[in-house]
């Protein structure tokens, strides 16, 4: 697979042990029936390609007998004839050439057949017979192309005597397909043939999360239900510090690696960039080692054109806002709330002097491009990165590749302020260490005093650990943990007691899903609150708690 997943590559892939471990546990439902089908979740550059790549490797050294396929729908959904080729194209050539070698001749109608043959894939080749003739045709049959091309998984799997998991990258670029005649009903398809692929697996990843989420999600949508949903998140700290260690040519000191993983949010693209930009200033530049020099790469890499987080900030900033209407309008509100997070819809429409309903609008475009996301009627950039970047270079503040630190000095003050917490002082952040203190439950017998429980409390061991999304894509519960025994949980980190109101919203979602209830709250509880959680038997915890039981199981 070196030419799909280059060494290089490899070196670089950290940690991912929870969703490694996820993948694996569905992969047996290929094997043992019935196949359970699955979608990964995350932002652009979080690590989801890298992810798959690594899955399909380790299947590859393990001898498994399922055959992985990675399809790109990014490249191959341009137009259903396009899509045609491009699917039957990639599944012939990863069951017959395993990724060794270029894939040109599967993705080229001319010489697909012949490479086929070649690849001593006869049964293949009378399978795609029909598809490549259609597709000859001056106005090919596009509903029957699609419904040949979603029964070719099935047919290829059967003449090989294999199974099969198809791997589909950027799935939600199939909705591509919709813009053209004949072809709008391309998801309802994939539905109808999806029910009798048994001896078929898909996995689906997406980087525009609202999109795929009301793909998977929306009751409306055919795909509704039919797949289980893995968030790929931000690395933890340990994780930040492991990638961190294989770019730079010495390790950093302890107090170091906090200070770049709260910069960089734990986002891997993120680490890589300033690490790299790090490596150059000690080693080239013979900068001493200090928190300043963290500092300043992190600064060179996102407000320097030509620095590569700041490439990425203005790409999705500029794709993002090409797919949302009103352009203008939605530069200001990013503007706000660059500025100040956490604004309601109508503080907001306050500060754009319009309406109410107005904001709301231009919010909701937003949270749908994946730039912002709603969270108790407040709204907050989906990542603090692209927030810093969007408050100063919207701005006119730009910096120079070859910035010297005293030149720096008013925008590292301003860092300062910015990034005065690190974190896992910060909301979002705590939540997602939550989550990760949750893949950590092994059977640990825990004292009643750190849940306000009863009795002592033994932990589940989950198989999947999430935040839970709503169809419009917002977040609805900071933490699902799934497996014989269901939580489900929510984050307070704030300078508020937690009251009873939360704890009775909350009881309603682990009712409705029959799952047992745990609130965390850095500031606490009030005293109804305390009361109404022991006579309901919600867990409820606070700082101190929380760090007792991190301490206990890690």
């Amino acid at each position: 697979m070196d030419y799909f997943y280059p060494s290089d590559q490899q070196a670089l892939f950290t940690n991912r042990r929870q969703e490694l471990a996820t993948l694996d546990h569905y992969h047996h439902s290929l094997i043992d029936g019935p196949v359970e089908h699955v979608a990964l979740f995350g932002l652009r550059r979080i690590g989801k390609t890298l992810l798959l790549k690594e899955f399909m490797r380790r299947l590859r050294e393990t001898n498994s007998a399922e055959r992985p396929a990675f399809l790109d729908f990014s490249i191959i959904c341009s137009s259903p004839e396009n899509f045609t080729l491009g699917f039957i194209g990639s599944i012939c050539y990863w069951l017959l050439e395993e990724g060794i070698s270029d894939p040109e001749p599967y993705l080229n109608p001319a010489t697909l057949g012949s490479a086929v043959l070649r690849a001593g894939g006869d049964k293949l080749y009378d399978e795609i017979q029909p598809i490549l003739q259609e597709l000859q045709r001056s106005r090919p049959d596009r509903q029957a192309l699609l419904r040949q091309v979603f029964r070719f998984p099935r047919q290829a799997a059967v003449a090989l005597d294999k199974k099969l998991i198809l791997i589909c990258d950027e799935f939600q670029e199939i909705r591509t397909l919709e813009n053209y005649p004949n072809s709008q009903n391309v998801v309802a398809l994939l539905r109808a043939e999806l029910q009798s692929q048994s001896v078929v697996q898909y996995i689906l990843a997406g980087s525009a999360i609202s999109v795929l989420a009301g793909l998977l999600s929306n009751p409306d949508s055919p795909l509704f239900a039919q797949f289980t949903r893995i968030s790929v998140e931000p690395f933890d700290r340990e994780s930040t510090q492991e990638l961190a260690n294989k770019l730079l040519s010495d390790p950093l000191e302890a107090d170091l690696y906090p200070l770049l993983h709260s910069l960089t949010w734990g986002h891997p693209f993120y680490i890589t960039a300033v690490a790299q930009r790090m490596s150059y200033l000690l080693d080239v530049v013979q900068r001493p080692l200090s928190s300043d020099v963290v500092k300043q790469a992190f600064l060179v890499e996102t407000l320097s054109p030509g620095g590569r987080i700041y490439d990425f900030c203005q790409y999705v900033y500029d794709l993002s806002l090409q797919k949302a209407k009103g352009y203008g309008a939605l530069k200001s509100v990013l503007q706000i709330l660059a500025q100040e997070e956490g604004l309601s819809a109508s503080e907001v429409a306050r500060q754009l002097r319009v309406t109410s309903g107005s904001a709301s609008d231009y919010l909701r475009w937003l949270c749908e491009v994946d730039l912002v996301v709603e969270k108790e009627k407040a709204y907050y950039f989906r990542d603090p990165v692209l927030r810093f970047w969007v408050g100063n270079v919207i701005k006119g503040i730009e910096i120079s590749l070859t910035s010297e630190p005293m030149d720096l000095k008013g925008l590292i003050h301003r860092l300062d302020q910015q990034f005065q917490r690190v974190s896992e002082e910060l909301g979002d952040a705590k939540e997602s260490s939550v989550r990760e203190l949750m893949r950590h439950f092994n059977g640990q017998n825990v004292p009643k005093e750190v849940f306000h429980a009863q009795e002592s409390v033994t932990l589940p061991v989950f198989w999947d650990v999430k935040e839970e999304v709503s169809p419009d894509g917002q977040i609805e519960l900071d933490a699902v943990g799934e497996r014989t025994e269901r939580w489900v949980v929510e984050v307070k980190w704030r300078n508020k007691r937690a009251g009873s109101k939360e704890l009775e919203k909350l009881l309603i979602h682990a009712k409705e899903r029959k799952a047992r209830a745990w609130l965390v709250s850095r500031s606490g509880f009030s005293a109804d609150a305390i009361k109404y959680a022991v006579e309901n038997g919600i867990l409820i915890t606070d700082k101190d708690g929380l760090e007792a039981l991190r301490k206990q199981i890690l």
